[in-house]
């Protein structure tokens, strides 16, 4: 028996799939690109 997926089926796979891809790229770009400036401390803070 062959099993078809109906439209809500579609738009809910095609919904995770695009969601999980998004955020496995933002979370590779937020490790692999970490960004150039610095915080500016206020003094006295750390050693």
């Amino acid at each position: 028996m062959l099993a078809t997926l109906t439209t809500l089926g579609w738009t809910f796979m095609l919904l995770s799939i695009s969601s999980v891809s998004y955020l496995t790229f933002w979370c590779f770009k937020k490790v692999l690109f970490p960004p150039h400036d610095e915080p500016d401390l206020p003094g006295g803070l750390g050693p």
